[in-house]
């Protein structure tokens, strides 16, 4: 986590270690302008054994509600809030993986936010997200990209440094 930690640092994050729910995290907090919007971005990382669908799921919600607790009450036509959720195992369940592949809706919460999950495998050295184009927030999906870019490159096979 450490290695996420820099990077979140590096990019201009205020970064604080919290719980979310029953997980220690590392948060990485920013905001930025686009489109004449605010929007409040939340990088929000935790180290797990697994990852299956309902607790990324799981993960997702409880991340959505800790930025919409801090910069979500004044949401709207100028000012928004990203989550970013990052899961760092050694083993995610197919249903997982497919849920990051596609863009994550949020339903009732999705006013002026929201999410993309990614799962960084670090046993396969590989990276699962959503990195095509969004057509609902299209105007936020390079902040997203550019966000995961520097967050997340392709880890190594078995690296710890993650």
């Amino acid at each position: 986590m450490g290695a996420v930690r820099r990077r979140f640092v590096a990019d201009g994050c205020a970064v604080t270690e919290e719980a979310v729910g029953p997980l220690p995290v590392v948060v990485g907090y920013r905001a930025r302008v686009r489109m004449l919007t605010r929007m409040h971005i939340f990088a929000v990382a935790a180290k797990v054994e697994r990852v299956d669908e309902e607790s990324l799921r799981g993960y997702v919600d409880d991340v959505v509600n800790l930025g919409l607790g801090r910069k979500g009450q004044w949401r709207g036509m100028q000012s928004g809030v990203i989550v970013l959720p990052i899961l760092v195992t050694g083993a995610v369940e197919p249903a997982a993986a497919a849920l990051t592949q596609k863009a994550y809706r949020l339903n009732a919460n999705g006013f002026a936010a929201m999410a993309q999950p990614a799962v960084v495998d670090v046993t396969a050295g590989r990276v699962w997200t959503f990195r095509g184009t969004r057509l609902w927030g299209y105007a936020f999906n390079s902040l997203i990209k550019q966000s995961y870019e520097a967050y997340l490159p392709d880890p190594e096979p078995a690296a710890e440094s993650t």
